[in-house]
Formats: C-alpha cells, sequence, structure tokens
C-alpha cells in the first residue's frame, strides 16, 4: 500500500451556477458554499503533486465558480510532474472561449470533460441543465475546433435516466461527429425518492438474478407458501411431545421449502443471498432493462463508427466484480474545506432511495489537510484499515442488494452510521461498487 495516493480528486468549490434535480447539489442548497482556499491549495500542491500520478479538479459544484480556479490550474501545473495528468469536469456554460484560450494556449490542463444529458433546450430540465445547452454547446465546438486542440483531451459525462436514455446512441453519434474523444456514462445516484422512477438498474447482482428467475411470476406465493410451511413445521416440532399417538404422526410434503432449499443451495454456491421482495417489487423494471441492453448496443456501434471511446456502466452487476471504484485505483478525495474522504459518496450528508427504502448518508472524513500533513492523515490507521478491509470486499463488506433485509426496514440499511458487520463508514449498498453509477477520475 502506497504512501501516497495515485490519484487526488480535489473539490474547488461546492457552489454551482445550476440546479439540475439528478444532481446532490440541488438538494444542498442551505448547505454553506465552499471554495478551497488558494494557500491552502499552494500548500498541498507543494507537499503532495509531485508524487501523484493525477489530479482531478471536480467535486459536489461547477469548478470555474471558483474565482481564482485558473490560478489553482497554474499552480498545479508548476508543481505535477511530467508525467502526471491534471483533469477538470465542468458544466460547460463557464468555459467560455477567452478562458478555453488561457487554458490551450498555456497548457493548464491535460484533459476535460463537460457533463450533458440533453442535446437540446427543449428536454425537460429534470434531465439536467437544458436551459444552457446552447450556451454549453458553443463552448464545447469553440473548444473542439481550437488551434491547440490536440494537446487536450476532450470527453463527455452524462447521467443516464428513465428521461433520456432512448436519446443516447443521438448523443453519441453527435458527440462523436463534433470530435469528443470520449463518452462516459453514469447510471443515476437517486438523492431523492422522488427520483425513484428515473432509476434504470436493479442493485440485485446478476448471480442473484439467475437463481431468482427461477421464481418467476410466483414469487410472493412462494414466500407466502414457504412460510407457512415453516410456520407448519415449527408447529408439529414444538408441540410434538404433546400428542398422544406419536406413531401417526406423518412427513408432510413441503414443496415450496423444498424448492426453496434448492435456489438457497445454488446461492451458497454462488456466494449470494437472495432478495426475493426486492425481485418481485422490480420485475418489471428488471425486464424493461432489455430495452436498454438494446440501446447500449446501438450506441457501442454508433461510437466504433464515430471513433469515440465509449465507456458504459453496468447494466445486471456481478456480485463477484465487486470492488472499491476508489480503492482499487488508488485515489481519494479532498472536499473544498480540507476535509478527506473515502470516495465522492462521502463528500457530504445526503439521502438516498434505493431498493425500496430510503437511507441516510452521513459524511465522513478522516482529517482534515488545514490542521495536518495529508500524508499523515492517508497513512493514518483509520483511514489504513479501512482501505485494507475494501481490498476484499465481498469477504469485509457486506451487500444490501441481494439482502432481504435491506427491502424490509433494516436499521443498518436505513442509517449509514455503520453495517451489520460493524463497518465505519459503510459501504454495504454502494452502486458504484457495482459499476452502476460511476465517478471520472
Amino acid at each position: 500500500m502506497s504512501n501516497i495516493p495515485q490519484i487526488i480528486q480535489l473539490e474547488p468549490t461546492n457552489a454551482c451556477n445550476f440546479s439540475c434535480s439528478m444532481c446532490l447539489n440541488s438538494s444542498l442548497q442551505q448547505e454553506t458554499k465552499l471554495f478551497f482556499p488558494l494557500d491552502l491549495f499552494q500548500r498541498l500542491s507543494q507537499e503532495i503533486f509531485p508524487s501523484i500520478k493525477r489530479l482531478v479538479l471536480y467535486g459536489m459544484g461547477e469548478p470555474l465558480m471558483h474565482p481564482s480556479f485558473l490560478e489553482m490550474l497554474k499552480i498545479a501545473k508548476a508543481n505535477l510532474s511530467t508525467n502526471a495528468s491534471l483533469f477538470f469536469l465542468t458544466n460547460g456554460s463557464l468555459l467560455t472561449p477567452k478562458i478555453i484560450d488561457r487554458i490551450l494556449e498555456e497548457s493548464l490542463a491535460d484533459e476535460v470533460a463537460f457533463s450533458c444529458e440533453t442535446l437540446t433546450s427543449k428536454d425537460s430540465s429534470k434531465v439536467g441543465h437544458s436551459l444552457k445547452v446552447n450556451e454549453v454547446f458553443s463552448n464545447l465546438r469553440y473548444l473542439l475546433n481550437h488551434d491547440h486542440r490536440s494537446n487536450i483531451k476532450i470527453g463527455i459525462e452524462t447521467v443516464l435516466m428513465n428521461s433520456n436514455y432512448k436519446y443516447l446512441p443521438e448523443m453519441v453519434k453527435k458527440l462523436g461527429e463534433l470530435g469528443a474523444d470520449y463518452f462516459s456514462v453514469s447510471h443515476l445516484y437517486p438523492y431523492d425518492s422522488s427520483l425513484s422512477e428515473e432509476v434504470l438498474y436493479t442493485m440485485i447482482s446478476k448471480e442473484a438474478l439467475i437463481i431468482l428467475d427461477e421464481l418467476g411470476e410466483s414469487g410472493w406465493d412462494f414466500i407466502l407458501g414457504v412460510t407457512k410451511e415453516q410456520f407448519g413445521k415449527k408447529m408439529q416440532l414444538t408441540f410434538r411431545e404433546r400428542y398422544k399417538h406419536k406413531e401417526n404422526i406423518k412427513t408432510k410434503d413441503r414443496p415450496y421449502s423444498e424448492k426453496y432449499d434448492k435456489l438457497l443451495k445454488k446461492a451458497k454456491e454462488m456466494n449470494v443471498t437472495l432478495n426475493i421482495p426486492l425481485y418481485m417489487n422490480e420485475r418489471e423494471k428488471i425486464e424493461r432493462l432489455e430495452e436498454l441492453q438494446n440501446i447500449f448496443s446501438r450506441s457501442k456501434d454508433n461510437a466504433k463508427d464515430l471513433g469515440i471511446e465509449l465507456i458504459l456502466p453496468s447494466i445486471f452487476s456481478e456480485f463477484k466484480n465487486r470492488r472499491c471504484p476508489y480503492q482499487s485505483i488508488d485515489a481519494t478525495v479532498i472536499r473544498a474545506d480540507g476535509e478527506v474522504a473515502p470516495c465522492f459518496k462521502y463528500l457530504y450528508d445526503h439521502n438516498s432511495s434505493l431498493n425500496q427504502h430510503e437511507r441516510a448518508t452521513s459524511s465522513h472524513s478522516f482529517g482534515n489537510i488545514d490542521s495536518q500533513p495529508f500524508a499523515s492523515i492517508w497513512n493514518g490507521e483509520k483511514y489504513r484499515r479501512f482501505r485494507e478491509k475494501l481490498n476484499e470486499m465481498n469477504k469485509n463488506i457486506p451487500f444490501c442488494g441481494n439482502c432481504s433485509l435491506s427491502s424490509s426496514n433494516c436499521f443498518y440499511a436505513i442509517e449509514d452510521t455503520s453495517d451489520c458487520w460493524g463497518n465505519e463508514p459503510s459501504c454495504s449498498e454502494c452502486p458504484y461498487s457495482m459499476n452502476l453509477t460511476r465517478c471520472l477520475l
């Protein structure tokens, strides 16, 4: 385990000039607006930047809202090694031709990505910053056609929802024709219950779905049947000694229980549990995901034809591949006030709505770089032990998606202070770990 992370994601500010419904920032309107202090950035850049491979500048806000953002780029470039890359993500509205000229002519960044959920201003504002889409695309075209365009990698990041997924092939085609280098897609992380209908995935793993599909439409009857049989079995065993004629007791057929035992045996062999209630509640959505597979296939064809790299999330995630996207690439996040968080999800207090329940997640910090050196935070015992656990997630971290208790008012699934195995913070219900929601790093 390295003494310094390979990648640092730093949040310049949590302030934003947009309020997109699918973004956590829209629910943080009452929070204090934070701007990373330039003197602290200068100190951190001298302490750490020469040793890292990549600096990522974005968080919950729009980086260009920081009044000294260009100065931050200049400081970072002066302290990063020649082999390191500097990347930032923007909504594009403030990345004007004048600022683009400075960034490209002074080589202040190696890569930039525009967040974009819609192609036209006619689309509902629910799917992103549609009111400024013409302005954003004007800035993007200017960047793509710039004389120094070859000196910078240019990408597009989009959040996939029920409102916009059908436009994905068209978006890939348009952005490919414009000359973007890559198109990165993430599923929605629903910060609010009103967004539940926008979610296009299930947290049930692919391994569990293979087993659960054997239930077909009889799921609720199956649950009732197993419950009745197990109750009868329990009663028979409890009062067995009171029977006057024990010799007449016959073993009853319990077909539901036999089938359940077979399913459990398969699940054990695949190292998963079975969330039957969630499966029944999301069965229609799961069936609709075949259409999303077709959308992805058409998008891949368009990307291949136009030579644009297409980065897609999973549709059905495999439990065996669960991993922390930050730990797996040796990355960390620093909030705009200097707090060091393990990942993007733990930057701020927020709610989420997954697996038929709402969860309250608290922000988590391992220390603040304003009061102690970053290296001492990264190498501190708590942060080091946390990362060690994430090296083997399936061994050390439970998974709520396959657990029926998570959809049945489980305390640990409602309050994100710890999980049922005692881990703090908890990563037991993280769609990022299943390659569903994604951060650009």
